[in-house]
């Protein structure tokens, strides 16, 4: 989810340079409703790894047929590699991953990035050979309406106090070594359920489910948690209720920047440096700056691989009370 919200700039800004040109986006199934209604793409590519025959050679065919001029590739994989490179078009440009720089960086703890270059910056990197450049305007995520209007509707009675602030909170990840602890999410929210005039909202997906049901969170009419219930459309729909948002390194923070959420991030086994962090102005990204084997992955991990877990365990509920407690002055 997060890579395809991190390729908006890049779609806004090949718009902004070629105004008349179309636009077309392959998007696997579960996160096209992601984009269904962007203003500046003309058609999806769906790729459903479930359809009947060979989905990726249909989709090559598709897109061959489609007889494009340029093809970005802002995921470099495998697989994108295999329908861009037999795609025909003219010009191909594919984003740099860094894969050295992250490997001595993972592996040896060698920086050699001086400053944290965000992922969609990097994206970007690919589109200027054709004299695109940053508008520095963020992401961007355009929200159905039909979707947005049911969802006010249908939680018109939680939302029911004017004036009210509303945090939401994210606490799952897709890598365990990417989720602060349970019982530090459990002070936190506990402690903002004694606030007067504030709401909580639990998001997650169904495999969060579990997790936030185990978390000892006290019993009150201004917590509500949808994690598991809800398409990612009216996740994104009930997000944008939110005045502030925590969350770990997990693809419903990029979600909440490109709502132009305040965020409060926290970062165990990645650090900024591996490109996916918040950018705004409105966010902090609370992480351990004393464990020197940090980041131990790219992407996460199932276990800790010292077995002391110290990137999450020793970040205190109270820095990231303090956080979030400084957006709602």
């Amino acid at each position: 989810m997060g890579d395809v919200i991190l390729t908006s700039p890049a779609i806004r800004l090949i718009r902004k340079r070629f105004p008349g040109c179309t636009i077309d986006f392959v998007v696997k199934k579960q996160f096209s409703s992601l984009l269904s209604t962007h203003p500046f793409i003309n058609s999806l590519l769906i790729f459903d790894k479930n359809k009947n025959g060979n989905p990726l050679k249909q989709l090559k065919r598709q897109i061959k047929r489609n007889n494009y001029d340029i093809i970005f590739d802002l995921h470099k994989n495998l697989r994108s590699y295999y329908l861009s490179t037999n795609s025909g078009a003219q010009q191909i440009f594919r984003y740099k991953k860094f894969v050295l720089r992250r490997l001595l960086l993972v592996k040896f703890k060698i920086n050699l990035f001086k400053q944290p270059i965000p992922i969609y910056q990097r994206y970007l990197i690919a589109l200027s050979h054709l004299g695109i450049i940053d508008d520095n305007q963020g992401l961007d995520l355009y929200l159905d309406e039909n979707i947005k209007n049911n969802i006010s509707s249908f939680y018109a009675d939680f939302f029911k106090s004017p004036g009210q602030q509303i945090l939401g909170v994210a606490p799952g990840a897709s890598f365990p070594t990417k989720r602060w602890t349970s019982a530090g999410f459990e002070q936190v929210i506990n402690h903002f359920l004694e606030q007067k005039n504030l709401l909580i909202i639990l998001f997650g997906n169904s495999e969060d489910r579990e997790l936030i049901k185990s978390l000892n969170i006290k019993v009150s009419p201004n917590i509500l948690n949808v994690a598991g219930s809800m398409s990612i459309a009216e996740t994104a729909a009930l997000m944008n209720h939110c005045n502030v948002v925590l969350t770990n390194d997990t693809g419903l923070m990029h979600m909440a920047a490109a709502l132009k959420k305040k965020i409060v991030a926290i970062f165990g086994s990645t650090t900024r440096e591996l490109g996916f962090f918040p950018v705004s102005g409105d966010s902090i990204v609370i992480e351990n700056k004393n464990v020197r084997c940090r980041p131990c992955s790219h992407v996460g991990r199932k276990n800790c691989p010292k077995e002391h877990f110290k990137c999450m365990k020793e970040i205190q509920p109270a820095e990231i009370i303090k956080a979030i407690s400084s957006f709602f002055v």
